[in-house]
């Protein structure tokens, strides 16, 4: 025990009272301007009032649906996801390093599962945002931007949808991509067999 003691005292002289290694201070200041640059202009959104909001905008009719609000709501949605996936990401990566063990699947997993559905959530929203973006844009004949607004809902989406017929977002956006590409005799993946 004594060993232990002496030992982490040590280590925590090496680091600094607070944990930080001379030097690296000034790098987290240097991130933390960043991320104030990055999210400052959206402020601190909230996951869950996020994740409402979007669902709601989202279950109206297309036609109903503007291009300025879906941009802004897949910034939000973005913003959200990405602020709550600062938390999800501890949780990730003790999980991932420690999961074989039987303490953390009954005891860590739940509260890392429940992080990871909701900003799955959050994610699942933003790419339905850039897909009707997408479908807002082709209707109008801007086709490029279409094109790059599918593109997003198709490369940030799930490589496999696990229910239904495994045609989800990834799939649909494929589908549009080839579509404007004049190459829909081309066949897409849908599911691991």
């Amino acid at each position: 025990m004594r060993k232990l003691v002496v030992m982490l005292t040590t280590v925590m002289l090496l680091l600094g009272i607070n944990g930080v290694k001379a030097g690296e201070k000034e790098n987290i200041e240097k991130l933390r301007q960043e991320q104030l640059k990055v999210f400052g202009s959206e402020g601190l959104v909230k996951p869950y009032d996020i994740r409402k909001k979007a669902k709601l905008y989202l279950s109206k009719p297309l036609s109903e649906q503007s291009i300025s609000e879906l941009k802004k709501l897949s910034i939000q949605t973005n913003a959200a996801a990405n602020l709550f996936g600062m938390i999800v990401s501890e949780y990730k990566d003790y999980y991932s390093e420690n999961y074989r063990y039987d303490f953390v699947q009954e005891k860590v997993a739940p509260f890392h599962d429940a992080y990871v559905k909701l900003s799955n959530e959050l994610l699942d929203c933003r790419n339905q945002c850039y897909f009707n973006l997408g479908e807002k844009l082709k209707s109008k004949g801007k086709t490029l931007e279409a094109f790059l607004y599918y593109e997003d809902a198709y490369r940030l989406s799930s490589f496999t949808e696990d229910e239904g017929n495994h045609k989800g977002m990834r799939y649909k956006a494929e589908q549009e991509l080839k579509s404007l590409l004049g190459v829909s005799d081309i066949p897409s993946f849908i599911y691991w067999k």
